[in-house]
């Protein structure tokens, strides 16, 4: 069944639920050593059933399959693990002790070698060494056919992994993946104890790739606090949680979803910033003009043609003033190509780009689009190397 589909129909909803008892049986299997449990879930590497899940490590664990089947110490296993297409041999442990010792932010290699598994090691090392990782990643996911629920699939994975900060009670699986986020924001609102939970989890999220910024975000002492460090904590451009949060959000793809461990593992972050820019009325939503400036590959320039309408699955900065457009990161496809977008944002709509600048590392009048917004091409020139596209932001 499809994370996206309702149980005992074909309607498209959502099966945040019953993903979420299957990653956390996936995860448990594996720690115990019940593989043929493990294998019911992920099916086989030729017929693979929910792989997208085989680098989730959910809430209450801090281990991924990989990892225990480092521990198990069974060739077997790890070399039919490796072979399936959504395997990443380098997903990192969330902090933790173990009784090798502190094992946070190491791969299935790097706690073989602590185990002294050298057998384990050697398999894994090869498999690094032969691994070819993907390169060309789009900015451009065309708009025919397009929907949410399985745009946005990283969004929904993380829901179902870290279901009791997110959406302790029982998901509707009637509901679209946006209207579940709206019920997860406005519940935390409600209390300290629900943003407590969340700020910990996104905490340890952000543990993955910058330690300093997991302890800024758990440092906060209240709830408003705690949202504008989820977005400090993005908008410096240099370090890696920008960087790992546009790769996370433009490795969606509608049809053989397969993350990384280090999408999965930024998944809390992914899901709490997508709520602010949703959600959060401390953002006031731009409807004037806003730039973007990018450089592409020529292959991926021509795709914006006019009459072409896409959609940006990452979250997407822009300015308000044109001095301060320069080539935004894309963690996509880069080139020589200079693109500059001029944005009309007049549509009013939930993708309508937020105005961050309270928050902001830096002072630009820089305003941000949800992961999802979709727009219109509706001009476009050329001159002196540089293309100048016009661009409409549509409502649905």
């Amino acid at each position: 069944m499809s994370l996206f589909q309702v149980p005992g129909s074909k309607k498209e909803g959502n099966n945040v639920e019953k993903c979420a008892n299957d990653v956390d049986k996936l995860v448990y299997a594996a720690k115990v050593g019940q593989w043929d449990v493990a294998w019911s879930i992920l099916g086989t590497p030729d017929a693979p059933k929910k792989s997208y899940l085989l680098n989730a490590i959910p809430q209450n664990r801090r281990w991924g399959v990989l990892h225990q089947a480092v521990y198990w110490k069974d060739p077997s296993i790890l070399r039919t693990l490796l072979k399936f297409k959504s395997c990443d041999s380098d997903m990192k442990a969330k902090k933790c002790e173990s009784e090798c010792g502190a094992t946070g932010r190491m791969n299935a290699l790097e706690i073989a070698n602590k185990y002294k598994y050298t057998a384990m090691s050697v398999i894994l090392k090869n498999h690094m060494l032969n691994s070819v990782r993907e390169q060309h990643i789009p900015t451009f996911q065309p708009y025919d056919g397009y929907c949410d629920n399985k745009g946005l699939c990283l969004l929904s994975v993380t829901l179902s992994s870290y279901k009791k900060a997110f959406h302790p009670t029982a998901v509707d699986p009637n509901k679209s993946v946006l209207s579940i986020l709206s019920d997860v924001f406005n519940d935390i609102c409600r209390g300290a104890g629900r943003w407590k939970a969340v700020q910990e989890v996104v905490a340890d999220s952000v543990y993955a790739v910058s330690v300093e910024k997991a302890d800024d975000i758990r440092s906060c002492i209240d709830m408003d606090s705690f949202f504008g460090q989820v977005i400090r904590s993005y908008t410096n451009e240099n370090n890696s949680i920008y960087s790992y949060l546009n790769m996370a959000f433009r490795r969606q793809r509608e049809n053989h979803y397969c993350p990384t461990g280090d999408d999965l593992a930024m998944g809390p972050y992914c899901v709490m910033y997508q709520m602010l820019l949703l959600f959060w009325k401390n953002l006031a939503a731009e409807s004037r003009i806003t730039y973007r400036k990018m450089m592409l590959r020529r292959g991926d320039v021509d795709k914006y043609t006019p009459g072409t309408r896409f959609v940006w699955q990452s979250i997407v900065s822009s300015a308000v003033r044109d001095e301060h457009t320069h080539a935004f990161p894309t963690q996509g496809p880069v080139g020589d190509i200079a693109i500059i977008f001029t944005i009309d944002n007049s549509t009013p709509c939930v993708w309508q780009p937020r105005n961050i600048e309270a928050h902001a590392e830096f002072e630009e009048t820089e305003r941000t689009y949800p992961a999802g917004a979709k727009f219109l091409v509706t001009n476009r020139q050329e001159r002196n190397e540089e293309v100048n596209v016009s661009l409409k932001l549509l409502g649905k």
